[in-house]
């Protein structure tokens, strides 16, 4: 019979258990058997503290949703409508509600009867609050192209520059003193700025947006707005900075045209003129190099314009070394050097040479990037001069090695060398396709780039054309090592139409069987199967029919016809498949009746060809 107190021992035991099990995040020790509970004795201890800490942290937790609550109350206005997703359908609904918030406008009514408030919206306890939600949703409107259903949403450009209208009647209509617009200055400024570049910054920026661009940054210089009658123009000149009139001349460079040019120009002059101002606003070198920019792009190249880049690019060093805070970056040096190189004239390499060796010699912590090197290099090849592109190349790699890390060599680099050692002199032909075939495999570890397709097939390209007895061995080892590098890893370079065409051109060059073009067609095909390569295209194709007609064998006709007739079906012939088809058929070759050509088929094919409706 069981006892009264093993009975209230174990209902003790049980209760703390459940206790236990509560206060911890794993439960007791708890063994279950048919009918009968163990429960380890040592936790009850470990319980009843945990019972006690357990109310502490109630109590605790208590309080901090309360402060949470708190903060969320206060800050209700800003969580409604600023805590949005990534989704575009949430940044629609957000800008549209943030939109008529600011605006004055009520949601609640249609658009027709949309009522609007004057002076501060009730969620804005303070102008600099309102000011500081303006500008976060003037911000929106020019980073997502969203359309809304209120009606005032035609261009976001538009839009922004309503938003700021409306700012500029709330502080009307709150009878804001001068002294307190003046606070507000830099606020206002960065709300036309935002304007100024929405126009800049646009997917087109034509003549309306250089218009719209130089309003807005009259209106800051006067308080005079666009098409604004007399008696609503602003009561204070808020004045502009230099991120106003940068992005005006952003305006002026991307909107591409001499006059726009010009007028960059002038205005960089007028900010560099004013230096006895006691309100002097020097460009930036940001500024600098958007002017730089544009003359370095400016259609048609002229040496004129590489001159007046020279020119800013010398006055800017001198304001520089008088104390103003205007240095020159390796994008200064970039945009000049650009614009002598597209000059494409033999003084204009006279003039990057001369450039380099002032960054050198006076700025040793300017480092000229690889474009600059790479802009260099592309104007020496172009000019035939190999070895000096050679001389640049080395020149990058010293500076480098020397401590300037940003000169190191990026992948266009690697491959502008490549062409110059494969188009050396002829005499050493095979040891500059020697040396440019060992750098395409090395040149992850030499120069810590990885080849691209270009890369491979400038050097293919190389030994296809040097006539070279082992010129079409090389090329077809050098797609063996395309080949491997793609299938072992996804994001290797692969094969491409030029590729193919070259290894193909290299065996219609020799006096190799028609076997070893069908044999790297194959390939080609099995690639395709594969997936790692795209289907091939017509070049590779009459590539294809070319190596196999030029082995003048009299074997491979039918072969050549059979690829004819389906191409013609595929729809992948062109005009040059049908010469090289004239070609089979005019060619002399060894049959077993001697010496013999079909002019008749070739006769047959002319006549398709320049008959009605034909190619």
């Amino acid at each position: 019979m069981v006892s009264i107190r093993n009975v209230v021992l174990a209902a003790a035991l049980i209760v703390s258990s459940i206790l236990f099990a509560s206060a911890l995040s794993t439960p007791p020790v708890v063994l279950r058997r048919t009918n009968r509970i163990h429960i380890a004795c040592s936790v009850v201890p470990k319980a009843m503290e945990s019972t006690i800490s357990m109310s502490k942290r109630k109590k605790n937790r208590k309080k901090r949703n309360q402060q949470l609550r708190k903060e969320q109350q206060q800050s209700s206005y800003y969580k409604s409508h600023y805590n949005f997703s990534n989704e575009r359908e949430d940044v629609d609904e957000w800008l549209i509600r943030s939109t008529a918030l600011i605006l004055g406008e009520d949601e609640t009514q249609q658009q027709e009867e949309c009522s609007i408030k004057s002076g501060l919206p009730s969620q804005c306890a303070s102008m600099q609050e309102y000011l500081y939600h303006a500008r976060s949703v003037m911000k929106a409107w020019t980073h997502w192209n969203s359309r809304n259903t209120l009606g005032y949403r035609r261009d976001a450009r538009l839009t922004v520059e309503v938003i700021f209208k409306r700012v500029l009647y709330v502080i009307t209509h709150e009878e804001t003193t001068t002294a307190e617009i003046s606070e507000l200055r830099p606020m206002l400024v960065s709300l036309v700025n935002i304007i100024i570049d929405a126009w800049a910054n646009g997917n087109e920026v034509n003549e309306e947006a250089v218009v719209h661009a130089e309003g807005w940054l009259h209106f800051l210089q006067t308080g005079e707005m666009m098409n604004e009658v007399e008696e609503e123009k602003s009561l204070v000149v808020i004045g502009p900075d230099e991120e106003s009139y940068r992005g005006v001349v952003k305006a002026y460079i991307r909107a591409q045209k001499r006059i726009y040019l010009e007028k960059a120009l002038t205005l960089l002059e007028e900010m560099s003129s004013s230096s006895n101002h006691p309100n002097t606003i020097y460009p930036s070198t940001l500024t600098y190099n958007l002017v730089l920019y544009g003359l370095a792009n400016a259609q048609p190249s002229s040496k004129k314009n590489a001159e007046i880049a020279e020119n800013l690019l010398q006055k800017k060093m001198i304001s520089f070394s008088e104390g103003e805070d205007c240095s020159p970056d390796s994008n200064s040096f970039r945009q000049v050097i650009s614009a002598w190189t597209k000059t494409g004239s033999h003084y204009a390499i006279e003039k990057t040479d001369e450039i380099l060796t002032q960054i050198l010699n006076d700025f040793p912590n300017t480092d000229p990037d690889a474009s600059t090197f790479n802009a260099i290099m592309t104007l020496n090849l172009r000019l035939g001069r190999v070895e000096d592109a050679i001389s640049v190349f080395n020149k990058m790699v010293a500076m480098h090695e020397s401590g300037r890390i940003g000169t190191q060599p990026d992948i266009y680099s690697v491959n502008l060398l490549l062409k110059a050692m494969t188009r050396q002199r002829q005499h050493n032909q095979r040891q500059n396709l020697n040396e440019a075939d060992e750098l395409v495999k090395t040149m992850e570890d030499t120069y810590h780039v990885h080849p691209d397709v270009q890369s491979f097939n400038i050097v293919i390209d190389a030994w296809s054309k040097s006539k070279l007895p082992e010129a079409v061995s090389r090329a077809e080892r050098l797609l063996d090592v395309m080949e491997r590098r793609c299938r072992d890893d996804s994001l290797a370079a692969k094969p491409d139409s030029y590729t193919f065409t070259s290894v193909l051109d290299s065996i219609a060059r020799s006096e190799h069987s028609f076997h070893r073009a069908e044999k790297v067609f194959h390939r080609i095909e099995k690639l395709f199967q594969d997936g790692i390569v795209e289907r091939p295209t017509i070049p590779v194709y009459n590539a294809y029919l070319n190596a196999l007609v030029s082995s003048k064998d009299v074997d491979v006709l039918d072969r050549v016809e059979s690829i004819f007739a389906t191409m013609i079906t595929e729809r992948n012939a062109n005009i040059r498949s049908y010469n090289t088809m004239l070609k089979a058929y005019s060619q002399f070759r060894s049959g077993r009746n001697g010496y013999f050509s079909r002019p008749l088929k070739a006769e047959e094919l002319l006549t398709k060809v320049s008959g009605p409706g034909k190619m």
